[in-house]
């Protein structure tokens, strides 16, 4: 009786370490996408224009989905200006422009590149953040940003 229990349990215990070990961290679905500047760098001063570019991992970029359903790992980026205080079309141009059509004007400048071009912004500190988005806009969850000064270094 007991060698039948102790098998028993020898079954069990093995079974329950082979689902575990089937869960883990190895699932590559499992990867959250980030975002991180490459440029402007934290701490940097600018000329005009100020063109930042962003490292994406884990997310992918994709221009024709835009305003689609939301697909795992694809979308856009949301780059925002001291707050949207800059992102409009006479500061980013074509983004901005874009922005306007969707009615976000003032809050963010949508992308479909890891790129994006401020002009015209004056003189001081600024702060850049950008947010990755899914295919309908909404917020994915990864944010990074950077504070940098416009203007030579002997203007502050």
């Amino acid at each position: 009786m007991k060698r039948s229990y102790l098998a028993a349990l020898i079954v069990v215990v093995v079974a329950a370490g082979a689902l575990v070990a089937g869960c883990g961290s190895d699932d590559k679905d499992s990867s959250k996408p980030s975002v991180s500047f490459t440029a402007p760098m934290d701490g940097s001063t600018q000329g005009d224009p100020v063109t930042a570019t962003v490292k994406l991992e884990d997310f992918a970029i994709a221009p024709s989905k835009v305003g689609g359903s939301n697909s795992s790992g694809k979308g856009h980026l949301h780059f925002s200006l001291d707050a949207g205080k800059y992102d409009y079309p006479k500061y980013s141009g074509a983004n901005g422009a874009l922005a306007k059509k969707l009615g976000v004007e003032g809050k963010y400048s949508p992308s479909v590149k890891p790129t994006i071009t401020y002009k015209n912004i004056p003189a001081g500190e600024h702060t850049l953040t950008v947010n990755i988005a899914n295919n309908d806009h909404s917020d994915e969850g990864a944010q990074a940003s950077t504070t940098f000064m416009v203007g030579s270094s002997s203007s502050y």
